[in-house]
């Protein structure tokens, strides 16, 4: 890895690089370290230099990404929701490994990966839309997971991502439904099919998200005015229940469907979500 460095006693940028044949150099890049000019001049330089050497790291034993990730991928998510949201991660981190020629793990070094996050939260898609913090943080911890595997496979001899600490930034405050918004949201439902009305019910009366009030009709007990949430996200048990009203509308809603022979109290087309096809 080319670097810059300077001199007891020395005005000039000195550079460390690694010619063709794998040797290494020390050298002065007649740049003055007091010169802006200058300076950028060495960091092209180096930023040249360090192209190259990317160019002549051989890729072998099957270690490019391609051929390894895709796998462990579907062999590390145990749920389909989580497959397809690494997988969307991972198509935004193969770009950038594309976009800074890092074509196997042994390339990918510490600076590289805290510069990862700049990079997505500037990336601009077709949409003028950028990500926030966040997410590239999210996607960058996927990366040190996957580089981990390639430790383990022996594609690299160590994770140099691992202890990166990047500061998250704040996330933006959800705004509780006024009693107003409410009522009109009601009221545009009733255009709508059933299981929308029961799953905003659902949703509203725990909180929890849309995909999650997609529930097995066989989990909602009406003696005990009960409803069991079987895969909630984030539940350290697996499953919670939740007390309904007695004679709720929502409840009412549902024993309506149980009567007419329906397993699911909704319907879901979102991707990761299972067979959509089985609600009313």
């Amino acid at each position: 890895m080319a670097y810059l460095y300077r001199k007891n006693r020395s005005p000039f940028w000195y550079i460390q690089y690694v010619d063709s044949d794998r040797k290494k150099h020390d050298k002065s890049t007649g740049f003055r370290a007091d010169d802006p000019n200058d300076t950028i001049k060495a960091k092209s330089l180096r930023a040249e230099l360090e192209a190259k050497e990317y160019q002549r790291v051989p890729v072998v034993n099957g270690a490019g990404w391609d051929t390894w990730v895709p796998k462990f991928l579907v062999r590390h998510c145990q749920t389909k929701k989580t497959f397809v949201r690494y997988e969307d991660a991972w198509k935004w981190i193969a770009l950038w490994l594309q976009r800074q020629r890092i074509h196997a793990p042994r390339q990918l070094t510490y600076r590289l990966g805290v510069e990862y996050v700049d990079w997505r939260t500037n990336f601009k898609k077709r949409t003028g839309k950028t990500v926030r913090r966040n997410t590239a943080i999210l996607e960058l911890k996927l990366l040190s997971l996957i580089t981990g595997e390639a430790v383990r496979m022996g594609h690299a001899d160590a994770n140099p991502i691992v202890s990166i600490k990047i500061r998250r930034g704040k996330s933006a405050k959800k705004p509780e439904l006024t009693d107003q918004e409410i009522v009109e949201i009601r009221q545009a439902l009733r255009e709508e099919p059933e299981w929308m009305q029961i799953s905003f019910d659902i949703s509203l009366h725990t909180g929890c998200r849309l995909r999650e009030t997609r529930i097995p009709l066989n989990c909602v007990y009406f003696n005990e005015n009960k409803i069991t949430f079987p895969h909630p996200k984030g539940a350290k048990t697996g499953r919670f229940r939740f007390q309904c009203r007695p004679r709720s509308d929502h409840c009412w809603s549902v024993w309506r469907m149980r009567s007419a022979d329906t397993r699911w109290t909704s319907r879901s087309n979102r991707p990761g979500d299972g067979n959509s096809s089985s609600s009313r």
